[in-house]
This record gives C-alpha cells, structure tokens and sequence, in this order.
C-alpha cells in the first residue's frame, strides 16, 4: 500500500517528538503531532512534545488502574510528562536518559538494569526495552490519531547522533523494530535532521546561501549528548546533496550535565548547613533541577 505521510521521529535523551507531512501535497507543512500522556494520575492531556522518562508503578498502582491509557490497560510503565513529574520524588523507579545507555558499552543494554541499582523490588528493563516504550508511546499516539493511516505503512524516518557507533545503531535499529516500525524505516543523523529543517525553513532562498562544496558545523546539544558535525554540499544531478565531511567524538555532554551541575552545586550548599545527602536524595535532587 502507498503511503500516505511521511514520520519524522525523534527518540531524545530528554525529550522526543513526532512530526509528519503529507506525501500528497508537494507543499505540504510539516506538523507536530500533539502527544496525549499522562500528566497525573488518570489524568491523560495532549503534549508537543513526549518527555522520555519512565515510571515503573508499584504493584498497587497499576491493580488501580492509576497509569493506564487509552491504548493500554495494563498501566505498569508510565511514560512522559507524570513521570519526569515524579522523578524527584521516586527516583528509584524512574528511568531516564535510556538513549545515552544505548552507548554505553561497558553494560549489557539488553538487560533489565533500568532504574540503575533501583532496589530489587522495582521492575527493571534494559535500556533497548526502555527505548521501545517510548517508541511504542509515539506509534499509539499516531495510530490514535491517524486510525485510517497505518503507521507501518507510511515512510518513516528514525534520528539518531551522529556520533553513535555501529552497536548503539543497531540497538536502536532493534528498540524501533520491536515497537512496531516497518522494515523499512530509515535512520537519519541528527545534524543532518536539523540541515534539512534548516533548509526547509529558508525556502527558496537557500540556492542563493547555500552551494556545491560550501561546509558548514552543525552544532547539536542536545539534553545528553552534543553532536559536532560537519556537512558538505554537493550536486547529485542537478538536485542538493548533503555529505557528513567529520564528525566529533561522542560527547555525553548537554542539559542533563547543566542539571546535574546545578545539582552538586546545591548539595554543596546543604554540606555547607551540615546536611549530607544520601545517594538516593542526590539523584532526587538531580531531577528537582530538571523540573
């Protein structure tokens, strides 16, 4: 079957985002998809915008029912914006920045360790796992909205970091696959992502800012990672193509360090009163200055 739209998804380390275009209309605007989540308990609201932030609820939160979505009945995970809401407070049972242990290579990311050392009663998922329900969160979203438009059936494009390696590719390649992504999906780097909306935005007007051989530094800080990119341009044709020339070292630099900075800073000033935190209210804190 044609595909009616084209799916531009981007699975951040903070936040992620669905955008789309109908591939009907050559001149169509790319929307955003307003994502429903829960914002509290039972209480499900529309967001641009889906915080990637896990909540793993007790066994007696998800028997009332407390999580559930219209999509799902079970309730055990909470995703988006109730659970970075709850992050400060249990942060035990509240997995974030899923993306950046997609590369972290000195852990098993297809084993359940997420919420990282969480107390053995809280359910873990691995960081593949955590990715696919975020994943899974943005398809219902889209197939709610979109009930006549399949989402397996329209074209669809994945970002990932530049600076990711072939296994963190792969293991977001297998987050995407098992959420419900076609076969087919593309994976696109993000300066590349935001070269095009760059392009996109200046419309007509790029041919006179932009020609074959011109290079231009894509800097992306992103909320864990910052992705320094240098992209070429080039003719294929008569048409422009855009060539990845260098790329930076992965950094696992970006909002989440300025929080975690703001962070120490404050625990510095609770040492100064003779007050220690405890690892657990360090990591509450670290989410405190997130919100």
């Amino acid at each position: 079957m044609t595909a009616q739209y084209v799916i531009g998804i981007d699975l951040g380390t903070t936040n992620s985002v669905l955008a789309y275009a109908s591939l009907q209309d050559e001149a169509a605007d790319v929307q955003l998809l307003p994502i429903p989540q829960l914002v509290a308990a039972r209480t499900v609201e529309s967001r641009p915008s889906l915080p990637s932030f896990l909540y793993v609820a007790t066994d007696h939160e998800a028997a009332d029912g407390q999580y559930q979505l219209p999509w799902d009945s079970h309730g055990l995970c909470a995703t988006g914006s109730v659970a970075r809401s709850l992050s400060a407070e249990f942060p035990e049972r509240t997995i974030s920045a899923a993306k950046s242990w997609l590369c972290h290579t000195r852990v098993d990311r297809r084993q359940p360790i997420l919420p990282w050392q969480a107390p053995d009663s809280v359910q873990k998922l691995s960081p593949v796992a955590a990715s696919r329900h975020c994943l899974q969160h943005l398809i219902a979203a889209w197939q709610q909205a979109f009930p006549a438009a399949p989402f397996q059936q329209q074209s669809i494009v994945l970002t990932v970091p530049a600076s990711f390696d072939a296994s963190a590719r792969e293991l977001t390649r297998e987050a995407a696959l098992e959420a419900g992504f076609p076969d087919s999906f593309l994976m696109l780097e993000e300066p590349q992502a935001a070269t095009y909306s760059w392009l996109q935005r200046c419309g007509e007007r790029w041919r006179k800012i932009l020609r074959p051989a011109d290079r231009m530094l894509v800097c992306d800080i992103g909320g864990g990672t910052t992705d320094l990119t240098l992209v070429e341009a080039a003719e294929d044709g008569g048409e422009l193509a855009l060539n990845r020339a260098a790329v930076g070292n992965h950094l696992l630099v970006g909002g989440d360090n300025m929080d975690l900075a703001l962070a120490h800073y404050a625990a510095s000033l609770f040492a100064e009163q003779g007050l220690q935190l405890d690892p657990w209210q360090s990591v509450s804190l670290w989410h405190a200055c997130r919100t």
